[in-house]
């Protein structure tokens, strides 16, 4: 006998609440957007939302956590061997998803609420930093064991990286100064870091 095992099926309801949410907070802010907002944008009712999620707070943080699983996802689909190819492919996307506008809004968004609401801000460093992290930490480890890496501390190692990506960028879009960067800009600032990245700790 055949057994057929089921997939775990799409929640279309929660998926619709995340991506109207998504875009009310962005537009609005935290402190702004309101639960009724999101209800009537999506055709429902507040108790349709209440259902799915407890309070504002928690349906921000699932926004947060669901924005983080695509762009894992996303940035981490890089299996090349090389680690100076892996680490300037993994680091150029890095680079133009930190300084997207998505992405520095919704920074931006935590950063103004995170004192009041630290939940925000733990759920943020979790599903992001915290995950991407991880995930350079065993790849690092992976190259060390094969003699590509220089024994180091991977976790302090794969910080390095990921500031060196944004070195001069990041703070300055995030403070809204000046212009966005060029790509010419971007694929140069992550250049740099893979170089001075691999003068540290390439063999």
């Amino acid at each position: 006998m055949n057994v057929v095992i089921a997939k775990p099926q799409r929640d279309d309801k929660r998926e619709a609440i995340l991506s109207i949410a998504r875009q009310v907070f962005m537009e609005e802010g935290y402190a702004a957007a309101s639960m009724s907002t999101i209800a009537t944008r999506l055709g429902g009712s507040k108790g349709t939302l209440y259902n799915y999620f407890r309070s504002k707070a928690e349906l921000f943080v699932a926004v947060i956590q669901h924005q983080c699983d695509l762009s894992q996802e996303e940035l981490f689909d890089v299996p090349h061997p090389d680690l100076r190819t892996y680490l300037t492919q993994l680091a150029g996307r890095f680079a133009r998803l930190m300084l997207s506008e998505d992405v520095l809004t919704m920074h931006r968004i935590v950063v103004a609420e995170a004192v009041r609401f630290p939940e925000i801000g733990r759920a943020l460093y979790e599903a992001g930093p915290k995950r991407g992290k991880a995930r350079m930490i065993a790849y690092f480890e992976q190259a060390i064991a094969e003699g590509r890496l220089k024994r180091c501390d991977c976790g302090r190692a794969a910080e390095q990286a990921m500031e060196l990506t944004l070195a001069g960028l990041y703070r300055r879009r995030l403070w809204n100064v000046g212009p966005p960067p060029t790509e010419a800009e971007i694929d140069a600032n992550v250049q740099a870091g893979v170089e001075t990245f691999m003068a540290a700790f390439g063999v």
